[in-house]
């Protein structure tokens, strides 16, 4: 069964491998490598943030993956990774549903969702683009944006 529950302090390992995970890096906007304290600091400050959650993607009890979402006025900003192993096999999509979801859940105010996504990440254009969200297009990335959405998710 695949779940998306809030993090904690104790997934700070699996957080930061996976935020260093080369791929990862690579697809992110910030390709830079992440030092663990730094890591640590980013993590209890988005813990006790109102404005922004963290969650771990868990399939039966194995974390797969993160999703974050931060709120701006009523716009939250959506980012995501899959651990390396996983990619590949819809969970991607499967997380910015229960991402939407959670979204309607703890950001009440947030009317609009986005994801940036650079333009050599095929993969996370597509799974935005079949979701709905239209795009625009900058030098680097698309900003993939929409309206708030519940999704019936059944897994």
């Amino acid at each position: 069964m695949i779940t998306l529950r809030c993090a904690e302090r104790e997934d700070a390992l699996f957080l930061f491998d996976l935020t260093n995970d080369p791929e990862y890096r690579k697809n992110s906007l910030n390709s830079d490598m992440i030092m663990y304290e730094s890591h640590v600091e980013w993590l209890d400050e988005i813990l006790g943030s109102k404005n922004r959650k963290l969650y771990i993607l868990v399939d039966d009890t194995e974390p797969i993956g993160q999703g974050r979402l931060e709120l701006t006025g009523d716009v939250c900003r959506i980012s995501y990774s899959i651990i390396p192993e996983r990619r590949g096999c819809g969970y991607g999509e499967t997380l910015i549903r229960l991402l939407n979801n959670a979204m309607l859940e703890d950001f009440p105010t947030c009317t609009c969702s986005y994801g940036e996504v650079l333009k050599n990440n095929i993969s996370s254009q597509k799974i935005f683009e079949k979701l709905g969200y239209s795009a625009k297009e900058y030098k680097d990335y698309f900003c993939y944006k929409k309206q708030v959405t519940h999704y019936d998710v059944n897994l």
